[in-house]
């Protein structure tokens, strides 16, 4: 009792800091931090199968810095940069890769003018210019998660100056927004026109991959206009935590609070390409999460930790969607194709 009181006020302390939107949309390397990282991410995708995503992760002097900027064309194929698009510049950008704050808050400008390679290896250019606008306010996850379930996992491990030490990856300021990407991406000198669904997240504070077990992330957008996000990550030092929000079409968000557990997405397949999701909601709702994944970007994150970011459709209590079904491993504790 008494540790999980602790445990309690602790987790009370890490939720209650409030930042302006101001300054949660800026760049946050804190190299006081163990492992510092600000990564910041966008998706989207379309009824014809076109899907887009990119990433940031600036992780200090003395880590790599990840970066991710890929796509698919039905009929045509997957593309992506392969090498480092360049040095650090002001704010968002990694050389030839970069994202501007038009409206902060809400608006973001995508680009990039360069090289990318496609599955065989070969060079394309590419030129690209999309605008990302939120439909609704960020979601800033310190909202969301169960205080009493946070503790309780806290609670339940066996505490050591090693045990607090890597709590400090739980400790990030992490938000997401949901809403539409508009604009081309000019492959070979031919250019395409999108308008996708789409969604963004940015977190910052301390990441080491090599201490993440597995999680699942999946979010979109219904047709009738519900967006939603649900989240389990397990640490090896740590049992699972669940986070996520649902929004309704007029904006009123509801947080979700218990979802169906890493073993039970898993139990046939340890990365399905299709199953249900039953979610509750602080409010105490039952919201069914129907997901189809239909092809992914692979990425390996320090030699380790492998992400695999599905291009996903849905239905959201019976009605469809579009999104992204995003799998993570453990290379020493899984084996994923």
């Amino acid at each position: 009792m008494l540790k999980q009181l602790i445990a309690r006020l602790m987790v009370n302390r890490s939720k209650s800091r409030q930042y302006p939107v101001e300054y949660l949309e800026q760049k946050h390397v804190k190299l006081d931090e163990p492992f510092p990282n600000d990564s910041s991410y966008f998706y989207g995708s379309d009824r014809e199968g076109n899907a887009f995503i990119a990433r940031m992760a600036f992780r200090g002097p003395k880590r790599f810095h990840e970066y991710w900027f890929d796509f698919r064309f039905p009929g045509v194929g997957f593309f992506g940069i392969k090498d480092d698009p360049g040095p650090d510049g002001e704010g968002f950008q990694m050389g030839a890769l970069q994202w501007v704050p038009v409206e902060i808050g809400r608006k973001w400008r995508v680009t990039y003018q360069g090289p990318v390679k496609d599955a065989q290896g070969q060079s394309h250019p590419c030129k690209a210019d999309l605008l990302f606008t939120g439909e609704h306010p960020i979601y800033d996850y310190a909202r969301s998660s169960d205080r009493n379930l946070i503790a309780k996992a806290i609670a339940s491990e066996k505490w050591s100056k090693e045990f607090f030490h890597a709590m400090k990856d739980t400790h990030q300021v992490h938000y997401e927004q949901t809403g539409s990407f508009v604009g081309s991406i000019e492959l070979d000198g031919k250019r395409r026109d999108l308008n996708l669904r789409a969604s963004r997240d940015h977190s910052f504070g301390s990441r080491n991959w090599l201490t993440w077990d597995r999680h699942y992330w999946f979010t979109g957008i219904s047709d009738d206009g519900y967006h939603f996000t649900v989240t389990i990550i397990k640490w090896q030092f740590l049992g699972r935590l669940t986070a996520g929000f649902i929004t309704d079409p007029d904006g009123v968000t509801d947080a979700i609070v218990q979802t169906t557990d890493l073993e039970t997405i898993h139990r046939d397949q340890l990365k399905p390409d299709h199953g249900t999701i039953e979610m509750l909601t602080r409010s105490g709702k039952k919201q069914i999460l129907e997901f189809e994944r239909h092809g992914e970007f692979p990425y390996l994150h320090d030699g380790k930790y492998m992400m695999r970011e599905g291009i996903a459709t849905y239905r959201l209590n019976g009605i469809d969607g579009l999104g992204m079904a995003e799998y993570g491993f453990h290379a020493d504790l899984y084996q994923v194709d």
